[in-house]
């Protein structure tokens, strides 16, 4: 009798853990990834409403060397590599509807290389949230270099 009951016990947590498992992958599934190469070296040109920045640093030397830069009006993101370390630097990013679910994500590389700024302008829905991050990572793979990242910042 225990064993049954302990048998019946492992099946329903196994199944409620399969459902969650199945709807984390669903929802995370209807978002693919917009993997991009920003090479304008020029953003907007009007005044407008400030940049808002998050860097990423090196945890040995302290020093900054990814710095990704988010700018409400015009939807500009602004990406700069400032080391000689053989990365790009990268702005990881999402566009969060007003329920907080991912509505599009991706990645926006800097593969100019060590000093350069550059710009991507986007069009996001008015009333979603932008959550980003700068981190490095790897044009020719397309893949964020593990640990490199920054905290998220989020903008309305």
């Amino acid at each position: 009798m225990i064993k049954r009951r302990a048998h019946k016990r492992i099946a329903t947590i196994a199944g409620a853990l399969s459902a969650t498992t199945l709807l984390t992958v669903t929802q995370a599934a209807a978002v693919s990834l917009e993997i991009e190469r920003a090479t304008s070296t020029s953003g907007p040109t009007s005044p407008g409403s400030p940049w808002s920045c998050v860097r990423s640093g090196d945890n040995h030397t302290g020093t900054m060397v990814a710095q990704a830069c988010w700018r409400t009006e015009g939807d500009w993101f602004l990406i700069h590599d400032s080391a000689k370390d053989g990365y790009s630097a990268v702005v990881d990013w999402e566009s969060r509807d007003p329920q907080n679910r991912v509505h599009r994500a991706g990645f926006i590389f800097n593969a100019e290389g060590y000093a350069s700024t550059v710009y991507k302008n986007k069009n996001y829905p008015e009333q979603n949230d932008i959550r980003f991050r700068a981190c490095l990572g790897n044009w020719s793979t397309k893949k964020i270099k593990a640990g490199t990242c920054s905290g998220w910042i989020t903008r309305g």
